[in-house]
């Protein structure tokens, strides 16, 4: 259920279906995360944590949908639900643009969230840490691939009109989110912990190619997140591969103090 809802939700061409799949891939992660056997209170803590926030996130999304989308049939210059008639409508009307851009907003912060963009990052480390090493692995890079298909639809096809507007706050929230993953990183002792701020820098380096959208270069910046997004989703799998095969006679060794001599052993 969550690989469908994954790929509904990148390939998506209305609000209604995109909101669907949202709530399909999010549903079976809840469980997921709360299902670590060996650290048990540590899973369920994380997978009501990613519970609630993904619950408001959803909520942010399905309501800047319904300002952007009810606007466009208030103000009658959109007779679609699709994106593609959502874009001719924006670029035709100029009626209603703070509460169009008050709706963008608040899409973009659902969005941001699932692909764990600074300041709505700060699931990302507990949840990694708390969830089994194989479901991290598989929310990593299957979320966050999905998460960005959804992104660059939305900004791209249905707001591409309003690029002038979103693409400067695009631009901070990029410098902010590697800089957090960076910076934040650094000061971890848990590889999984480690991993997710790694994964949040990484988010930031993808969205400067959204924030580099510019009039005919729509294809340049697909291409360059679609590439990134490849090599991103078979490092992460391999490194959680890696964390899954490094093993004492606790467990996983996920505290950094028990790495030490790894190349030797």
């Amino acid at each position: 259920f969550a690989v469908a809802g994954m790929l509904l939700f990148s390939s998506a061409d209305d609000p209604i279906t995109m909101f669907v799949a949202l709530e399909v891939l999010s549903l079976p992660l809840y469980l997921l995360v709360g299902m670590a056997r060996r650290r048990r209170l540590l899973s369920q803590e994380a997978a009501v944590k990613y519970f609630l926030l993904g619950a408001f996130s959803s909520a942010f999304f399905v309501y800047g949908l319904a300002m952007v989308y009810g606007l466009a049939m208030v103000y009658g210059f959109a007779d679609t639900v699709q994106f593609s008639g959502i874009a001719d409508a924006l670029t035709s009307s100029s009626r209603g643009d703070s509460l169009i851009l008050l709706g963008v907003a608040l899409v973009g912060i659902a969005l941001l969230f699932k692909l764990s963009g600074a300041p709505f990052h700060w699931w990302t480390p507990d949840v990694y840490q708390g969830a089994p090493t194989s479901i991290t692995a598989f929310m990593a890079a299957g979320t966050k691939i999905a998460a960005f298909g959804a992104l660059l639809r939305v900004f791209f096809v249905a707001f591409g009109g309003l690029s002038w507007d979103w693409r400067p706050v695009m631009w901070v929230i990029a410098i902010i989110t590697m800089s957090v993953g960076a910076i934040v990183g650094v000061t971890q002792t848990d590889v999984k912990r480690l991993l997710a701020y790694s994964s949040i820098a990484h988010a930031g380096f993808i969205l400067t190619a959204v924030a580099a959208l510019a009039p005919g270069s729509a294809r340049d910046s697909e291409s360059g997140v679609m590439f990134y997004l490849v090599a991103y989703g078979f490092m992460t799998i391999g490194s959680f591969a890696v964390v899954m095969l490094v093993r004492d006679a606790d467990g996983e060794a996920n505290h950094l103090s028990r790495w030490v001599g790894l190349g030797r052993r």
